[in-house]
């Protein structure tokens, strides 16, 4: 009979201590926060690229000639690139494509097409380049197609910094909280980053792959960061 309670008190001290242990685990787990913090910073691209595509068309006896008017038009372009400051190095010339036009179920004639970029460091002058009709007008330029892309040349740097910055907002909002059941931050845990979205200021696009807008030269870049910090 002894053997008997002995044993029963034994199971009861055995499932006592595993019960008074998940709940230390537990109480040590719940000693910990977990906030999103932010990084948004204003910017200025500090690199830009003109795209350019030159369009002729020909008849259908005279396709070769469409060739031909092209190289014309690159010419002038060239030139105009080249006497406004832009080193060759950064004129960038795809090959011509062409195809054909069709009306009443056959060929009418061709269309031929060509795209140059002309890439800076020095923002203004792109714009200049671009947007100057008089200047274009008067080296007889037409583009069938003309627009400006904005770029951040040391955005790996910035990017560093920014989830630095999210950081240092999580750990502020977790010692706000802390403080608040008198607790306070010991230590960060962990932590992930979120998705970099560069938009165009006052935006609020959101996209689960990111955003990368180009159109602007005014930027606003943002990050989250998720972290878990220790509190004691």
């Amino acid at each position: 009979m002894n053997n008997k309670i002995a044993g029963i008190l034994a199971i009861g001290l055995i499932i006592s201590s595993f019960i008074l242990g998940m709940f230390f685990v537990s109480a040590k787990q719940e000693q910990s926060i977990r906030v999103v913090g932010q990084g948004v910073k204003s910017l200025t691209a500090d690199v830009a690229k003109w795209n350019v595509t030159i369009s002729k068309n020909t008849g259908v006896s005279n396709q070769m000639e469409g060739y031909t008017l092209i190289q014309n038009e690159l010419k002038k372009i060239k030139k105009y690139l080249l006497d406004n400051g832009i080193e060759e190095k950064n004129i960038l010339i795809e090959p011509v494509n062409s195809y054909a036009n069709y009306g009443n179920n056959s060929v009418i004639g061709y269309n031929f097409n060509q795209r140059i970029e002309a890439r800076s460091n020095d923002v203004d002058k792109i714009e200049k380049l671009a947007l100057d009709l008089d200047s274009l007008r008067n080296a007889g330029i037409i583009p069938q197609y003309s627009n400006i892309e904005y770029f951040i040349s040391n955005l790996a740097d910035i990017k560093a910094q920014m989830l630095a910055v999210a950081t240092t907002d999580a750990k502020a909002r977790a010692e706000e909280i802390a403080k608040s059941s008198g607790n306070k931050v010991c230590g960060l845990m962990s932590a992930r980053s979120g998705i970099f979205q560069i938009r165009k200021p006052l935006s609020t696009d959101v996209s689960d792959y990111g955003i990368y807008d180009t159109s602007s030269r005014e930027k606003e870049i943002a990050v989250t960061v998720n972290a878990t910090f220790k509190i004691k």
